[in-house]
């Protein structure tokens, strides 16, 4: 009994059915356009060179998608395994928490923030002044007119998105860099709001409130206290940005019964690092969050 050969793309392996688009001819191709480029290329170049750069771009292709799949399943067990430990964390606060009602209350799993300090450098307030400069330039260019704000609603409903937010110290704002993502958009609703201001009084209404220390490793605009700028003065980015527990919390908050509060597990990375291997990310302390405030538990690092 014969078996058919199994076809299959020449550049990346995908496997191909004699029906697929592309499946006939000496080089089987599917349908994705990077393959497709690669086999285009063939039009310019002789066989044998044809040859060696077809086995060259196969080869890397199906290294990078060897790779590709060996990092999905680490990060399938990576997910499981911080799933297992952050229950375990949770049932032990909500068992020590006289009181506690499952259906009033639920669990997040927080990152965290810097918590050191530095002196802000010379080297970093002149790019956040070079910055500055290029997009106020932008902004005062006539023609343009004032975008729609794209900020999300503080949650007047309850205080626990803010305290959440408190809680993490800024775990979504370490890719902030020298830039704290502005723009010319954000400067001009700004001056919308200050219309008498100069392109010179702008700039001085952001370089005045940079901080002497910022968090290390985080946005310029990112202190101790939190974000140095009012939300006005933000950038679309950073008043939009929802983290997956924040969209959790505001969906758990439109429903019944009322949420009376929040048991948290918070890991010691901040958001952009948490899935890096070469990171510890372990558990780093435990809180409970209600309308009275916020509660850290003993074992707390």
């Amino acid at each position: 009994m014969s078996h058919a050969m199994r076809l299959e793309c020449v550049v990346c392996g995908t496997e191909l059915t004699a029906r697929s688009p592309g499946a006939t001819g000496p080089y089987p191709i599917c349908h994705a356009v990077p393959c497709r480029m690669v086999l285009d290329q063939r039009a310019t170049m002789g066989e044998t060179a044809f040859a060696r750069h077809l086995h060259w771009r196969a080869k890397n292709t199906r290294e990078q998608r060897s790779r590709a799949r060996a990092e999905d399943e680490r990060l399938r067990a990576w997910t499981v395994a911080e799933s297992a430990e952050n229950t375990v964390h949770w049932a032990a606060v909500e068992s020590a928490w006289p009181g506690h009602q499952p259906d009033q209350f639920m669990r997040l799993a927080l990152p965290s923030g810097p918590a050191r300090q530095r002196k802000l450098a010379q080297r970093r307030r002149q790019h956040y002044l070079d910055h500055l400069a290029q997009v106020i330039a932008q902004a005062f260019l006539p023609g343009d007119e004032v975008p729609p704000s794209d900020t999300v609603a503080v949650d007047a409903r309850s205080t626990l998105p803010g305290q959440v937010c408190a809680l993490c110290r800024g775990g979504c704002c370490t890719r902030g860099g020298d830039t704290a993502y502005l723009s010319a958009d954000t400067v001009r609703r700004f001056m919308a709001q200050q219309p008498d201001l100069s392109p010179a009084q702008v700039l001085s209404a952001y370089l005045d409130r940079l901080a002497p220390k910022t968090q290390v490793g985080s946005c310029i605009n990112h202190t101790a206290g939190g974000c140095a700028l009012p939300r006005e003065m933000r950038s679309d980015v950073c008043n939009r940005y929802l983290c997956d527990s924040q969209k959790e919390l505001r969906e758990r908050l439109d429903e019944a019964p009322p949420l009376l509060g929040v048991v948290v597990v918070q890991r010691r990375q901040d958001h952009w690092s948490r899935h890096l291997p070469e990171r510890d990310n372990g558990i780093v302390g435990s809180a409970t969050i209600t309308a009275s405030g916020i509660s850290p538990w003993p074992g707390n690092s």
